[in-house]
């Protein structure tokens, strides 16, 4: 009897080792050996091991399973419009942003360092300088062929048409106020002078009724009174609304060679630029620019930034992630890994699952072991 029980735990033992052993040494064959190995020049079957012989196609299949089924588009957009994510996001983004806005660098420190410039601020100016030429240029280039009227906005037409008759009044109130005077009384009497001398024998027989004196004093107020009747101020009315509206019927090409155009425009930029506060600006740290405006930007522009952007990227993702590629990535990073370190990675992760299997293994054995010798107890 005590012979039977150990022949069937002999026979359990044996069942085991060789169960146990072979479901190890399955396990071990799918990594090794990482190379084919030869007897002279037969190649020993089962060599190299299952993934380092089939490491290409894993590559490919991984990259597949990656795009396919983990980093999806899908997956990736729901987890951007997850309001714990966004949130987690407008969080990190506002420490960030308010870590830059609380700088006490220079503005101009951080260009010369940001954007590698010798010179900010002549820069800025050079750039600035530019670009309002060349939008003067073409915004004169566009009102050459247009009417004064035309440029001119349509409330300061108003006001020069309503400012005609004042203009008119204020003219021949000078002209009386001048000749009134004793200068223009003078050169009244000059030009009286200078008219009857030229007028020859007429002028000189004028002369013999009237001293250049007393003509004058005769003209003088006739002059005076005659500027002060209202057909004066029409007539003077009538001709400033005339020339008034001949200038809005001109077109601008029109004044083109009363003036260097590119004088002008260079004249023009140089005004607006000099008048730049970019040395002020320059001078500031980042958080005395920034200050007025920093509860606005973290609060309110950092969390519409972080959404656009969020929107924007879960909207492109499809194509974006197309673009990117991410199965050749992937490919192309695991043909670099050496069948080492690829049989490492699947160990860390299923070690303990290949346990279980070579202990299965045992107990299979085992249990055929017992079968066995419980047959062979039988049968002898």
């Amino acid at each position: 009897m005590s012979s039977i029980i150990i022949t069937i735990l002999f026979m359990i033992a044996i069942g085991a080792v060789i169960g146990g052993f072979t479901n190890s040494l399955a396990i071990k064959m799918l990594f090794r050996p990482y190379e084919a190995r030869y007897i002279g020049k037969w190649k020993v079957p089962f060599t190299p091991g299952l993934i380092p012989k089939r490491r290409d196609e894993l590559a490919v299949q991984l990259g597949k399973m990656v795009v396919e089924h983990l980093l999806t588009a899908e997956g990736i957009q729901q987890k951007m419009n997850d309001p714990v994510f966004k949130r987690t996001m407008i969080e990190y983004a506002q420490k960030e942003v308010l870590k830059l806005v609380e700088s006490d660098e220079k503005i101009e420190d951080l260009l010369k360092r940001g954007l590698h410039l010798e010179n900010p601020e002549q820069e800025i100016r050079l750039k600035a300088s530019k670009y309002l030429t060349k939008k003067i240029e073409t915004k004169l280039v566009n009102l050459k062929s247009k009417e004064l009227a035309e440029i001119l906005p349509e409330k300061t037409q108003e006001r020069i048409d309503g400012a005609i008759e004042p203009i008119a009044d204020l003219i021949l109130t000078k002209i009386s106020d001048y000749i009134a005077s004793s200068e223009g009384k003078n050169k009244l009497s000059v030009m009286i002078d200078r008219y009857l001398a030229d007028r020859g024998t007429l002028g000189s027989m004028i002369n013999m009724f009237f001293t250049n004196t007393r003509l004058v004093d005769k003209v003088q107020p006739e002059l005076l009174r005659l500027l002060k009747q209202k057909d004066i101020q029409n007539v003077i009315i009538t001709m400033l609304e005339k020339e008034w509206q001949s200038l809005k019927e001109t077109k601008l090409e029109t004044f083109e060679d009363k003036f260097d155009s590119e004088e002008l425009v260079q004249g023009i930029t140089n005004l607006i630029v000099d008048e730049l506060p970019v040395q002020h600006v320059m001078n500031l740290s980042l958080s005395e620019a920034i200050e007025p405006y920093k509860q606005r930007i973290v609060e309110d522009f950092v969390p519409r930034i972080v959404d656009a952007a969020g929107q924007y990227l879960s909207q492109n993702l499809q194509p974006l992630m197309e673009q990117l590629h991410l199965a050749d990535v992937v490919k192309s990073q695991v043909e670099t890994f050496s069948v080492g370190r690829l049989e490492e990675m699947v160990l860390s992760i299923s070690r303990r699952e290949f346990k279980m299997i070579t202990y299965l293994g045992a107990v299979l054995g085992g249990m055929i072991g017992l079968i066995q010798g419980i047959i062979i107890t039988l049968l002898g």
